[in-house]
């Protein structure tokens, strides 16, 4: 046999082997795609699961049905562990790897992560924090606040905040997947994840807070209650026209009574150092008035005001600043039952906003009103810390409260207020461009009682992210004056107002501020008369857009404004406004 012959016979044979090879490794990759195929499929069912298990148990966790939460809970372990047992695989890993499609790869591998930790890490310690979560060791009874189970909550309810804090971290900044049924499953993961660690993260604040608030070392601790009248609003609230203290030793509310803020004089000078911005937009009355402190939407700026303000006037400091208003006490007053007040008005869950919003107005003469408002207070506050006996009812109604912004608190103790500040009821400006907010308030001009009849709506939707990866969002504000000519004719003057600057009876005078989220500008502002806004303006770091309103009985006012987030930042854009009042004129 000739050497060419054998060199051909060889030849052969390599072409042979390596067709075998191949032959093996597309079988190989064809039976590995069909595993990951399947392995796909079952991982994505075991997501899905788990984020309506999720939804579930934001329910339980809001209702206080421990028992549901175990279920659930045990429940959500049993996907996560699923779906993290397909991911955790070599071939997901080498997938992961993969050009273009290895983003949605990393990103359902870091959403099972992110659902894996909490279900081995956060979930025994939620579990061993069920009796602050269900309130059966919390009692509101005879004026005394018990929240003792708190205590003991505190350590397991921090661990799980933070293992459902670093979760929900990683899945904001996992990569957007390429395929649309993809990046929608992960959107709706990351919804329900962030919306559980904001829940968690503020009953684990609850729990290292409250206990402390209520002095339960045996200690006195004094606040200061501005009590805010919604009809002359705010961009915090309302008008803060009556102010009281409240003292508490180891839970037990006591109640002092309550003054008129317009008979706290005016000072000369700021009672602290305004900055220039401040000044600029709100005028140096913020710092010298007590019925102007809350000219600021960031209300630890108003508590530290109003802390100084009451030192310089009354010579007493307080432990901090609680700001409520008849939206409020109309929340509680579903509770506690109602209250009937020396005149025998009773002020109850149904009635308390529109009779002290509106219908006071028509029934008292104006020299009596300051007193009265302050008497209606004190008595509300009073009765709701005495005859709330279902805490959970209690606790549920002051959570609406706060999410409502109808209830703000701001410590004077630094610990605490760090704490606070990242939670629904400090009514902090968001200046972190990672958590972007957009802050439409609102401020009377008209200096009258007219914002009962101002119906007010703001809309926000999501455009898309631009070439930059900024998100984009538009935004629809509306503004109607409900007043008609009738009511007018009909109407005190001190709810009209004193005309200034020209101002019409029936017509209601709004500044309008528009804070942009951090780290960007407002894109844009269109009117429906053409219009832009007023001026631009800075205020804590944040771009602010100003726009005044004049609006007779029946006219309306329309703007809408494109905000975008910082570039990169995945975290959707929350809306934060000056509070609604729930009940007024429609």
């Amino acid at each position: 046999m000739s050497a060419q012959h054998i060199r051909r016979i060889r030849r052969r044979r390599r072409i042979r082997r390596a067709l075998i090879a191949f032959g093996v490794l597309v079988a190989l990759l064809a039976a590995a795609g069909a595993w990951f195929a399947w392995s796909a499929v079952k991982t994505k069912n075991e997501v899905q699961q788990a984020v309506v298990v999720a939804s579930g148990m934001q329910d339980a966790l809001e209702s206080g049905d421990t028992a549901t939460l175990n279920a659930k809970m045990d429940e959500f372990s049993v996907h996560a562990s699923a779906a993290y047992a397909q991911t955790s695989s070599v071939l997901w890993k080498a997938a992961s790897h993969v050009p273009y499609y290895g983003d949605d790869v990393r990103a359902v591998r870091t959403a099972v992560t992110a659902m894996e930790n909490i279900s081995s890490q956060a979930m025994p310690a939620m579990k061993q924090a069920s009796g602050a979560l269900n309130l059966k060791d919390i009692s509101v009874k005879d004026g005394v606040i018990d929240v003792s189970a708190l205590s003991k909550s505190a350590e397991p309810l921090q661990r799980a905040d933070d293992v459902i804090e670093d979760a929900d971290r990683d899945l904001t900044g996992a990569p957007t997947p390429h395929v649309t049924q993809v990046a929608d499953a992960m959107e709706q993961a990351k919804n329900y994840l962030h919306t559980l660690s904001g829940m968690v993260h503020d009953m684990n604040v609850a729990a290292q807070v409250v206990p402390k608030m209520l002095a339960n070392d045996g200690q006195t601790r004094t606040y200061l209650i501005l009590a805010q009248t919604n009809s002359e609003i705010r961009p915090g609230g309302g008008l803060p026209g009556s102010w009281g203290v409240m003292t508490v030793t180891n839970g037990k509310v006591e109640m002092q009574p309550f003054v008129s803020g317009g008979k706290i004089p005016w000072f000369d000078e700021p009672v602290v150092d305004l900055t220039a911005e401040e000044r600029t937009l709100f005028t140096d009355k913020l710092g010298r008035v007590a019925v102007d402190v809350n000219f600021t939407p960031d209300f630890p700026r108003t508590g530290v005001i109003a802390k100084a303000l009451w030192k310089a006037h009354a010579g007493q400091d307080v432990d901090g600043v609680i700001a409520i208003d008849p939206v409020f006490l109309q929340n509680m007053l579903k509770v506690s039952g109602g209250v009937t007040l020396q005149d025998g008005v009773t002020l109850d869950g149904t009635n308390a906003a529109q009779y002290l919003l509106s219908q006071v107005y028509a029934d008292k003469p104006e020299d009596q009103q300051d007193e009265y408002f302050s008497a209606a207070a004190a008595a509300s506050f009073t009765q709701i810390m005495s005859h709330s006996s279902d805490a959970k009812a209690f606790l549920k109604a002051l959570a609406t409260s706060v999410s409502q912004g109808h209830m703000k608190v701001w410590s004077a103790h630094e610990d605490e207020q760090e704490l606070l500040l990242n939670t629904p009821i400090s009514g902090a400006l968001k200046t972190d461009a990672s958590t972007p907010e957009l802050g439409v308030y609102f401020s009377d001009i008209t200096q009258s009682k007219m914002d009962w009849y101002l119906k007010r709506k703001v809309t926000m939707t999501f455009d898309g992210t631009a070439a930059n990866g900024a998100n984009q969002y538009t935004v629809h504000v509306k503004l109607t004056n409900m007043m008609t000519a009738d009511q007018v004719a009909s109407t005190p003057q001190y709810v009209l107002g004193d005309q200034l600057e020209g101002i019409p009876d029936g017509g209601i005078k709004t500044a309008m501020y528009a804070y942009a989220p951090a780290g960007v500008r407002l894109v844009d502002w269109k009117a429906s008369d053409g219009s832009s806004y007023d001026g631009l303006a800075v205020h804590d770091t944040l771009t602010v857009g100003v726009k005044t309103v004049l609006l007779a009985p029946g006219e309306s006012y329309e703007c809408t404004m494109h905000v975008q987030t910082a570039p990169g930042v995945q975290t959707p854009l929350s809306l934060t406004q000056t509070p609604q009042i729930e009940g007024r004129t429609d």
